[in-house]
């Protein structure tokens, strides 16, 4: 009891003193302008996609938002990282999108699509008049050339994992102007969660793909006006560490119910910082409408709505999730690799993770504790009965003497070759949650014995380092999760390009992996929706039974939005901007 009481008020000081700090920061930021929009050229045929408003919205205003990292491209085949997707999110769109009312996928860049019973075949028909911000039509070649682009061994894209069917491209045509057929190798259950990928511009992007260059288009140092899409905005401006602007798209090719263009507001204002504390005191100072309301400040900001002037609104756990790895890759030196492949060693670890107290001190109770890789929140998959390593040191010593370990006279940990088991955990800067369950880790690790090192890092230096391999020994990280498990393949499956702890693709895998291997490459062709849960609850057995990624707890989704924001109701599926189109500012 004593110690739990000593660990609150250690986190209640250190909260304090990272609030007083980010409150100096936040009271010395400039005021911030959007750059005036251009008139657009081309004229927009708009096709009649409507979308629905509570409220029918009056034109005008910024929405200000606040970002926690810069983004590290702006090409949004190669963004792996949640920094630049939130970006390109606004620029770019698929042949279909997620209903976030409903949870369904529904018409996006097409209109309507049509394929044979046995699944094979599938026809996707395009809106006529969409345009890039640039004023150029959107056709069939775009989807075409996006394919292409997929498919190329050469661009290490993410999409490609999820859109490989047992080890096969999708062939895909292009039947005319507005009209692309794909034709499957067999059945695939998430075939429309997967043509959500971005549709890029051929005639922006071709002659670079040619000439070898793709790979180099589009960097952070590209002016922003340059990047073109057929979203709801386009970006005009970013400095690295300050902001990025979006202005509205004048080519948009949405409406609402009452046939008005969308979108209402005239732009959207990024605000980057370099930490969530910050990030609250910038909402709470009025200098942005809405923000992810973490736990610890749940109950501050419940009493602030109403001189505030906003609303905390509460959608159940989030989607994502959050865990630590251990660096297993080829190139991670010994004794650390024998280590981290050893079971015993990582479930010793999981044993030793207090997640309660997790939820207490950093959450004050508004989390929940996770063991696999769905969130409680995505009720059609998530398995609750997979293994559950409740917080137990005695347990974790005995693991780790199972697999060789040995705790000497001085309270070291050592291995079977007289090591001392010691090591780095980074995670990203800033990110004060992950910097705070890193430091329960660490305290929980070293009462085995375990000489632990917590190094949070940029973001940006974070990923490449766990995209190549290299650099890291242990890593606290989350994903966003997905409504299909087959969005998570690129992690999962052993030739993913996001298996993270262990990106030896052609080495050896243990039966285990094999096994998830098969489970992945036999869900997305099992159209019965049964016997694709059974095999997704099989996987996250396994994943919770042989720990290559140890979970460990899962925020509510609280969202405190100013009431000057119109048509901004957070759901299960999407935060409050969800239905972006048709928010609008009542000022």
């Amino acid at each position: 009891m004593n110690v739990t009481v000593s660990r609150r008020f250690r986190w209640a000081f250190r909260r304090w003193v990272a609030a007083a700090a980010a409150w100096l920061l936040a009271m010395c930021a400039l005021p911030l302008t959007i750059e005036a929009s251009e008139p657009g050229s081309g004229t927009a045929v708009r096709p009649p996609k409507v979308v629905e408003a509570d409220l029918i919205g009056r034109y005008g205003g910024q929405i200000r938002l606040g970002v926690l990292s810069d983004p590290k491209t702006f090409n949004p085949l190669l963004a792996r990282e949640t920094s630049s997707t939130q970006v390109l999110g606004w620029l770019f769109e698929g042949l279909v999108e997620l209903d976030t009312d409903t949870g369904e996928w529904v018409p996006g860049l097409a209109h309507r699509w049509e394929h044979f019973e046995d699944g094979i075949e599938w026809t996707f028909y395009l809106r006529e008049g969409v345009l890039w911000h640039d004023g150029v039509e959107l056709t069939a070649d775009d989807v075409v050339f996006t394919f292409d682009l997929i498919y190329d061994t050469s661009i290490p894209t993410s999409s490609r994992d999820v859109l490989t069917i047992n080890g096969q491209p999708l062939r895909y045509e292009k039947l005319d102007r507005y009209t692309v057929k794909f034709t499957l190798p067999e059945p695939f259950a998430p075939l429309l969660q997967q043509l959500s990928t971005n549709i890029v511009p051929r005639h922006i992007l071709y002659e670079p793909w040619r000439e070898g260059r793709f790979n180099e288009m589009w960097t952070v140092d590209t002016p922003p006006r340059e990047i073109i899409g057929t979203g709801p905005v386009r970006m005009v401006e970013y400095l690295p560490g300050e902001r990025i602007v979006f202005e509205r798209n004048p080519h948009y090719w949405r409406v609402d119910q009452e046939g008005n263009p969308l979108i209402y507001v005239d732009g959207v204002l990024l605000r980057i910082t370099e930490n969530q504390e910050t990030l609250a005191l910038m909402f709470e100072h009025g200098q942005t409408d809405e923000y992810g309301v973490r736990g610890e400040e749940y109950e501050r900001f419940v009493a602030g709505q109403a001189a505030g002037n906003y609303t905390v609104h509460s959608s159940g756990p989030a989607f994502g999730d959050a865990w630590i790895a251990f660096n297993q890759n080829p190139s991670v030196p010994e004794p650390q690799r024998s280590w981290f492949t050893n079971l015993y060693f990582r479930r010793a670890v999981a044993h030793a993770i207090d997640k309660e107290s997790m939820i207490d001190a950093i959450y004050l109770g508004r989390a929940v504790p996770i063991w696999g890789p769905v969130s409680p929140a995505n009720a059609a998959f998530h398995n609750p009965d997979v293994t559950q390593y409740p917080y137990d040191l005695d347990r974790a010593a005995e693991l780790l003497e199972e697999g060789g370990f040995e705790r000497g006279p001085d309270g070291v940990l050592r291995d079977w070759n007289g090591n001392p088991v010691k090591f780095t955990i980074i995670t990203n800067a800033g990110n004060r949650e992950r910097e705070a369950m890193g430091n329960f880790i660490r305290e929980d690790l070293e009462a085995l014995g375990m000489q632990v090192t917590l190094n949070p890092i940029d973001f940006n230096l974070l990923v490449g380092q766990l995209t190549s391999g290299q650099g890291w020994e242990a890593i606290i990280l989350g994903f966003t999760g997905t409504l299909d498990p087959n969005g998570g393949r690129n992690v999962w499956h052993s030739r993913g390009g996001l298996h993270l702890w262990n990106l030896d693709a052609d080495g050896p895998q243990p039966e285990w992996q094999q096994r998830i291997d098969a489970i992945f490459d036999q869900g997305a062709v099992t159209l019965d929706p049964e016997e694709r849960r059974a095999l997704y609850h099989e996987w996250q057995a396994l994943a919770a039974e042989y720990v290559p990624l140890i979970y460990l707890v899962l925020p509510t989704r609280d969202y405190a939005v100013r009431n000057t924001l119109k048509n901004a109701v957070p759901t299960s599926y999407g935060g409050p901007l969800h239905k972006f189109e048709v928010v609008w500012l009542d000022q």
